[in-house]
């Protein structure tokens, strides 16, 4: 029985150490590949597991795989942004809303120095275009305090838009940081500067944060005014 126990951990640390090389061969063929063109057993083969079963038995599906490599970055994104956000005055529109792009950028972009954070921006970009779900309604409740709150200093600051336009520009500027993020890795990492790689890291990131600003602070559509003003 004593020997039993004392290989528990053992058996636990081998099974946890096999799911991370797994995660981490799932992000980078995911990244180079896309979504739709990987499957799981093509994913176990690059991971040189014998056992056809194995990605079922850590992950389910193909989705359950998609969400365990998300969450186990989303942590320290989350709190990073959380970081970024604490003092936000949201009575001074301009600068609250310069804060709130920072904070939705510069984790992105800090990440690239993290070991396979390459890798994982490419992913989301990925999952981002090649999804049934959105990368937050899959990473829904696990990690996601920052960008919840991040919608709600939004909503206050932009009071003066009705809240479907605020909804909307959220999705926009999310899908520009995400994608734009993402593919600039792409072509930097094929060598190419061009398309969203034009720019070195500081001047696109500075741009970004300033479109994402203009983006969220832009004039409500003709209609939604025309609304306003009669009401």
């Amino acid at each position: 029985m004593a020997t039993s126990d004392a290989s528990a951990p053992t058996r636990r640390s081998r099974g946890d150490a096999a799911r991370d090389r797994l995660l981490d061969v799932a992000e980078r063929v995911f990244a180079e590949n896309g979504i739709d063109a990987v499957s799981l057993n093509s994913i176990a083969r690059f991971a040189n597991q014998l056992n056809g079963s194995v990605m079922q038995y850590h992950f389910r599906s193909k989705i359950g795989l998609i969400q365990a490599i998300l969450e186990r970055r989303m942590e320290v994104l989350n709190s990073r942004r959380n970081e970024l956000i604490a003092h936000i005055d949201p009575s001074d529109r301009a600068r609250a809303l310069k804060q709130i792009a920072e904070a939705m950028v510069l984790p992105f972009a800090e990440h690239l120095s993290v070991e396979g954070g390459s890798a994982y921006l490419r992913f989301v970009a990925q999952v981002t275009f090649n999804s049934n779900k959105s990368v937050f309604e899959m990473a829904r409740g696990r990690h996601d305090s920052a960008v919840r709150r991040i919608a709600e200093l939004v909503r206050e600051i932009l009071s003066d838009m009705a809240p479907e336009i605020v909804r909307h520009r959220l999705a926009v500027v999310t899908n520009l940081v995400l994608f734009s993020i993402g593919e600039r890795e792409k072509l930097r990492m094929a060598g190419r500067r061009s398309g969203v790689a034009r720019l070195n890291t500081e001047e696109f990131i500075d741009d970004l944060v300033r479109m994402i600003v203009s983006a969220l602070d832009a004039p409500g559509p003709l209609s939604n005014r025309a609304a306003s003003t009669t009401g």
